[in-house]
């Protein structure tokens, strides 16, 4: 059994669920380091035992965070969870700052561009976010 299908049928209260992609933002505001933050987020959304709560982790719109390409990397990772667990995607994600005007590569080593660019996830190859999936996958 896995601890997905654990939590599916002994499920915790909601508010045990308590990450958010304004979480997310908010911790960067506090000085706390944005990658940790993202995969503490996407840890606990694997965890989620309804898609509902999956919606109220992306539903708040995050304050910006003093970096574009952050800003544009929450709007792709909300249009990405969204469409992963079939929930509506946010009106907020298509906002013209969650767009990026340069290409970024979230990895600073050369040999993953090729492969980034090639298998970079929609939602954040649209805004002009080269990363790999498996930076999405966590438990």
């Amino acid at each position: 059994m896995t601890l997905r299908d654990y939590l599916a049928a002994n499920p915790p209260p909601d508010d045990a669920f308590r990450q958010s992609l304004a979480g997310v933002a908010r911790r960067v505001a506090d000085g706390d380091d944005f990658d940790i933050a993202v995969r503490e987020l996407l840890d606990e959304v694997a965890l989620l035992p309804r898609d509902d709560l999956v919606e109220r982790a992306l539903t708040e719109e995050p304050d910006r965070t003093g970096d574009a390409r952050y800003d544009a990397y929450l709007g792709a990772l909300g249009e990405h969870l969204a469409g992963r667990h079939a929930v509506p995607r946010p009106e907020w994600t298509c906002r013209p700052e969650r767009f990026l005007d340069d290409f970024w590569f979230v990895s600073g080593v050369r040999g993953f561009r090729a492969l980034a660019v090639a298998q970079s996830p929609a939602a954040f190859r649209r805004r002009g976010i080269m990363i790999v999936p498996s930076s999405l996958q966590r438990c």
